[in-house]
């Protein structure tokens, strides 16, 4: 294993990357790039203006000679390189350098665990007792995305004295916030004292055990708190996280003091903790609630704020969809506005900007507006019955683990426009509201076939801001000058549209100003940004939907590059332009939607009367919406022909080992999959699957790049198991887009197993990377009840997976797979992970899963895991944990499986929690047959 660097070592390179690593890459490649078309600048141009040398650009290099603008950065990247990655590993010379981007990415690499591990020993400097300082590099390690070196560390260090607890705090603070697994970090958590907790993680501490969301979860959470806060000698930033949490849980009171505290030691926070204070006022110190006047109706503007103030929006978008929705709501010219804070001004300000031909007549009636924040709408002051269109993204939970649904209960909603973002959110209780306030109209048609999955009605309304102009005037043909704007562009992207156009203007609608900006300014700021894009800009060049649509809707040409081409947010809002059909008529009906539930609520009727009228009106399109995930796949499967592969696979096979002895009935099927990755590794799984086997076992093992003297060698380490070696080198599943990084192709091969075995009623699957402790036999015995196959559930439910899952794939595709999944498997059911199975090959034959599924994973770029999930759903028998141990997040006991999930690997040279139980096994392996043949 690589020893951990020296102090001086760290220290050495923490100072020498500090000053280079962050801009090396951008620097080196914009300045080598610059060099090059220097000098290049007299030939032929290539088909982006610059000569193209073989010489210069072979291999991806680029050269930089002396004296030319790039070659004191390429220097700093030579001699970077050889101090971080070793003199070996760049040329002697910075004058034959040739820039490697892999190179640069091993650089930032090294820098990055350099600086993680300088953490600790920087800690231990300034007098941090051991168990502190650890705490606190794993927590670096985690911001820098070396989960398994943070690991490694403590893991290391487990034997010192409080090792073993603070390895446990360790494994809680990974588990939180680099896997994202809050319930499974508070199982860590609550092993160890809350004293203890409050010195070493009290933030993280608090934070999972909120995230169980039980009054005994948040009295945890509150006692820890209190211990942290007691504690004079914790840093004052904490006392700032602890004041925010306790807002979440409900005791402003105690948030108050402690924030009060917090501010005492103004002097030890930094900038941006002090903008956390403030931004904790409004509910520590909250305004009075109010009485409306008889008469008066009470409407809720959605609005963004909330205690995690690095969750609250920093997007002028959001507060585009707030004017599209109060240029809505104003169109009715009777209506009379007031509200705290300039409300009442600004939406009579855009009473007075609405075009003619959409005023409303009607409306006579006072309206006090009020804010309500979309993501803790539960900490605001809010009168009674307060109705309020909900649209938009749902939702920013706050401090990770609160969501802030369902809506204040003063709140009446009625959604348009509504998406669903984050799916932590949908609990039971959120869906029953849902159902309660429904029908819901959603913005993107992956958010209506999610909810009708989850036996919620809902239908697709489009995107509010379509509805912007009706409070700007017509654009005047001719408006604008020749300014492009590049709105929210990734470097590249800007860049080719800089070099088409004349005059391109960069624009951001992302910004720290928009975080604590207000609603009333936030409105205006939307106001004034799309004046400029109607007044000022030729046309627009954007990934964000707030600019896309509402500019489309402004008569402004623009053109969407979404940051991923099947994003959800996106899933039927591609194709607009200014007046196409498609976006007149989503405008004309988000319009029609809102003015007749609006005219309801301005005449003071009853709240039956509207949600009657709302669930009349939207019947149809909750119809439209049924039938659609309903029907067939759009994207065509591309043909896969199993036979073939089956027939090809069965030429090659080889039996070895004692065949004739095998008696039907009694001996164990096992499958396994293996290619030259793995050759090594297989072996010690196969050993220890066979040493615990209370029964004959006959193993299946699909291969690819393997020898005949491997398969000799293996069969020989294993005299007593018949083996059946099944080559799949040439079969090709097509473009595995999501094939896991640290898996290869071969274990698709186990796609075919129902009809290679097609003898066979039922084969048990374990993967390589596993220690078999248990009886494989009893294993193979578990009782499927009628199900095709039995699995351990993941964290991840089906629909997250399959949100996922179709970010990289095209539009229609992605809408195609989504829906198709949505409409196979019923919300809330969780994948699976499908290292160890259990199938019945008859169950799978008859559903002809070969042929049916097998094609999707060419035409989707699904993995085998995929496949198989797409396939089962729910469908499935539950494996007990014990067959399928993860060590990254479960306590191993005796028995079972442990299956090295993930990228952290036992063979690997850093340790891994369990890797011993791996190295046992192989060190015994090694020892009676050593390594394989090539």
């Amino acid at each position: 294993m690589s020893p951990l660097p020296s102090l001086p070592e760290s220290r050495d390179v923490v100072r020498r990357a500090a000053r280079t690593a962050r801009s090396l890459r951008a620097r080196t490649v914009a300045s080598a790039s610059t060099a090059r078309r220097r000098a290049l600048s007299d030939g032929a141009a290539d088909d982006q203006g610059v000569q193209a040398d073989p010489a210069a650009t072979e291999a991806g290099a680029d050269v930089v000679v002396p004296g030319s603008a790039g070659y004191p950065f390429v220097r700093t990247y030579w001699a970077l390189g050889r101090h971080l990655l070793g003199r070996d590993a760049l040329p002697r010379s910075a004058d034959e350098v040739r820039f490697d981007p892999e190179v640069l990415d091993e650089m930032a690499g090294a820098t990055r665990r350099a600086l993680g591990f300088a953490v600790l020993t920087e800690r231990l400097l300034a007098g941090d007792p051991l168990p502190k300082a650890q705490v606190v590099a794993v927590r670096a390690m985690c911001e820098r995305g070396l989960v398994n070196e943070a690991r490694a560390l403590a893991l290391s260090l487990r034997h010192h004295p409080e090792g073993e607890t603070a390895l446990t705090v360790s494994e809680g603070v990974v588990l939180l916030t680099a896997m994202e697994r809050a319930d499974v970090a508070w199982e860590r958590f609550a092993e160890v004292d809350d004293t203890v907790l409050a010195t070493l993680a009290p933030v993280e501490a608090m934070t999972a055990a909120m995230s169980l969301r039980t009054a005994e979860g948040d009295d945890r959470a509150a006692a820890i708190a209190a211990l942290a806060v007691a504690d004079p000698a914790q840093d004052a930033h904490v006392w700032v996280e602890v004041a925010g949490r306790l807002v979440v849980l409900g005791r402003t009171e105690e948030a108050a003091r402690v924030a009060a505290a917090a501010r005492t030691r103004a002097a030890e926070l930094s900038e941006r903790a002090v903008q956390a204070l403030d931004n904790l006022r409004r509910w520590t110190e909250p305004a009075p609630a109010e009485e409306l006047p008889a008469g008066t109706i009470s409407v809720g503007l959605i609005s963004y704020d909330q205690p995690d103030v690095e969750r609250a929006s920093r997007n002028v978008g959001d507060y585009v969809q707030t004017l599209a929705l109060l240029g809505n709501l104003a169109r009715f010219r009777g209506t009379r506005f007031t509200g705290p804070g300039g409300l009442g001004e600004l939406a009579t300000e855009v009473q007075g900007r609405v075009r003619p031909e959409l005023q409303l007549p009607g409306g006579d009636v006072e309206v006090r507006l009020v804010e309500v924040n979309r993501d803790f709408s539960v900490g605001d002051q809010l009168p009674p019955d307060t109705w309020t269109v909900v649209f938009g993204w749902h939702m920013h939970p706050s401090f990770q683990v609160r969501y802030g649904m369902p809506y204040h209960p003063h709140v009446k909603p009625i959604f348009v426009s509504f998406h669903i973002n984050d799916l932590g959110l949908l609990d039971e209780e959120t869906l029953d509201y849902l159902r309660a306030n429904g029908p819901i109209g959603c913005r993107d048609w992956t958010t209506v076939d999610l909810l009708l999955s989850a036996g919620v009605e809902a239908f697709f309304t489009g995107c509010l801001t379509t509805t912007s102009d009706a409070v700007f005037p017509d654009r005047v043909p001719g408006d604008g000058n020749r300014i492009v704007g590049a709105v929210d562009l990734r470097p590249r992207q800007a860049r080719k549209v800089a070099e088409s156009v004349e005059s391109v203007e960069i624009v951001r609608h992302d910004g720290p100003e928009y975080r604590m900006i207000g609603l009333v300014d936030g409105v205006r700021a939307a106001i004034g940004l799309l004046e400029d894009y109607q007044q000022r800009f030729r046309r627009l060049v954007t990934s964000r939907l707030h600019c896309y649509l509402p500019a489309s809707s402004l008569g402004v040409p623009t053109r969407l590059l979404p940051p991923k081409t099947g994003d959800v947010r996106y899933d039927g809002l591609l194709g607009m332009r200014p007046d196409s059909p498609e976006l007149l008529g989503m405008r004309e009906s988000i319009r029609a939607l809102l003015a007749g539930a609006w005219e309801l609520v301005l005449a003071g009727e009853s709240e039956e009367t509207i949600r009657a009228h709302w669930r009349e009106v939207t019947a149809p399109l909750v119809a439209e919406a049924r039938e659609r995930l309903a029907a067939p796949l759009a994207t065509p499967l591309q043909d896969f022909d199993v036979e073939a592969a089956v027939a090809a696979v069965r030429a090659r096979a080889r039996r070895l080992g004692p065949h004739e002895g095998v008696v039907e009935g009694e001996v164990t099927d096992i499958a396994m999959s293996t290619d030259a990755n793995f050759r090594d590794i297989v072996p010690v799984a196969l050993s220890t699957l066979v040493e615990n086997a209370s029964g004959p076992l006959r193993l299946w093992i699909t291969t690819r790049e393997v020898s005949p003297a491997y398969e000799e060698w293996l069969a020989e380490s294993f005299p007593d198991v018949a083996m059946t070696f099944l080559p799949c080198d040439d079969i090709d599943y097509g473009e595995v887009s999501r094939m896991i990084k640290h898996i290869t192709v071969a274990t698709m091969d186990r796609l075919l197993l129902p009809e290679l075995l097609d003898h066979l009623d039922r084969v048990t699957y374990v993967d390589g990377d596993t220690v078999v402790q248990g009886d494989v036999c009893e294993l193979a015995r578990t009782e499927l009840d009628g199900h095709p196959l039995a699995a351990r559930s993941s964290f991840v439910t089906q629909a997250l997976h399959w949100r996922n899952a179709g970010n990289d794939l095209s539009a229609q595709a992605a809408s195609d797979l989504r829906r198709a999944m949505a409409a196979r498997h019923a919300y809330g059911a969780r994948t699976f992970n499908a290292g160890v199975l259990v199938l019945d090959l008859a169950r799978l034959r008859a559903d002809r899963f070969s042929h049916e599924f097998i094609p999707m994973a060419t035409a989707y770029g699904l993995n085998d895991q995929d496949v198989f999930n797409a396939y089962a759903g729910a469908n499935r028998a539950a494996l007990p944990e014990r067959w399928n141990t993860w060590p990254t997040y479960d306590r191993v006991g005796e028995g079972g499986i442990v299956h090295y999930v993930g990228s952290g690997k036992p063979w690997l040279d850093i340790p891994v929690p369990e890797g011993e139980r791996w190295r046992a096994s192989a060190e015994r392996f090694r020892a009676r047959r050593g390594l394989s043949p090539a």
